[in-house]
């Protein structure tokens, strides 16, 4: 397994209010946010169409995993799969041998909950990311936590070991503490929205928006920060650091882009979003595939997933339908010329949810 493995201003600020104002019944998205905003019950019926229900119901990073290196997408080496008492202790044996950083996480975890990150071991001594010591029993102890489904709602998990990612000069520009993530909506194959997200102090380094990261949209046909938003405000600089975010430009775009594709067409999923990074010495990684990407994304760009969706969906009824198989690459450009064109002229029809 291991060798499979070892590769307007705030217009849209009020989205998750709106919709959880729209789930009880109260005013429609329209009247917050307008036509091209995919609402929840839009978002499920998506997701119901495009993404088969087999494939829905595995949960496990290490199948995922072995898909996307199946299939050559760039993924972050796995080490280690601990399920058990046995594998627990052959873990504190590399432990012992193990002197460079390393990735723990739960194959069943979400949020980032779980997931504990050793920069570097210096004369026994484990620190992490966050410049905290951390000794090899506690190590330990956290991977146990894992397996016993503490991460997973009690059910019984596996813990991967994996590479510990470096970022990029580039991306370290912007002056985070923790790893800075690049999630793409893929629809279709086609990337049509994208953001990163950079934590801050309350988010305690985690890029998770729900506990307080930033969100800030990315163009997909420059590859620039186009939008930010602090706690659904929107913002231009992060808040820590005031780094000036507007304009920043993502270097290896095409990669990313076409590594986003490459991971959902493996995943064989419609619609996905794809978390990546850029490592500093091997470049763009897919960190993880998720089968029900929020629509926090909305606010972080400024602007709707449907008006995309609707669009790409025309396109392929009259064009890429009867065309031979597009290739990650080719559908990534597409997806930039079409950004550039502001997918297209829509009707107001065109945007009614079914």
């Amino acid at each position: 397994m291991l060798d499979q493995l070892s590769g307007s201003e705030d217009r849209f600020r009020q989205v998750k209010y709106s919709l959880r104002k729209e789930k009880e019944g109260s005013l429609p998205i329209s009247l917050y946010g307008g036509r091209e905003i995919l609402t929840t019950s839009g978002w499920k019926r998506i997701i119901k169409k495009y993404n088969p229900q087999n494939l829905m119901e595995i949960s496990d990073k290490v199948e995922q995993k072995l898909k996307l290196a199946k299939a050559g997408v760039p993924i972050p080496a796995t080490y280690l799969i601990i399920d058990g008492d046995t594998s627990i202790e052959a873990f504190g044996r590399w432990l012992k041998k193990w002197d460079k950083g390393f990735a723990l996480k739960p194959s069943k975890g979400h949020g980032g909950n779980g997931v504990l990150v050793v920069d570097r071991k210096v004369g026994g001594v484990y620190i992490r990311t966050t410049g905290r010591t951390i000794e090899a029993p506690q190590i330990l102890s956290h991977a146990g936590d894992i397996v016993s489904g503490a991460f997973s709602d009690g059910e019984t998990d596996r813990a991967i070991v994996e590479e510990r990612i470096v970022l990029s000069r580039r991306l370290r520009e912007l002056m985070t503490e923790g790893l800075i993530d690049i999630r793409v909506v893929v629809f279709r194959g086609f990337p049509i929205m994208a953001m990163t997200r950079l934590p801050t102090k309350r988010s305690e380094g985690r890029a998770n928006i729900h506990q307080g990261a930033l969100a800030a949209g990315i163009s997909i046909s420059e590859g620039r920060i186009t939008n930010a938003t602090s706690a659904r405000r929107t913002v231009r600089k992060h808040p820590n650091t005031g780094k000036d975010l507007i304009g920043f430009g993502f270097g290896d775009w095409d990669a990313i882009l076409e590594a986003a594709s490459a991971a959902a067409l493996a995943m064989e999923m419609g619609y996905v979003g794809v978390d990546l990074t850029v490592d500093a010495n091997r470049g763009v990684l897919v960190i993880e595939v998720n089968k029900r990407p929020g629509l926090e994304i909305q606010n972080a760009n400024n602007a709707g997933l449907l008006r995309r969706i609707r669009f790409v969906e025309r396109m392929w009824r009259k064009e890429i339908k009867r065309t031979p198989e597009l290739g990650p690459g080719v559908r990534a450009e597409l997806s930039r010329s079409w950004d550039r064109l502001s997918w297209g002229r829509l009707k107001p029809e065109d945007l009614a949810e079914e």
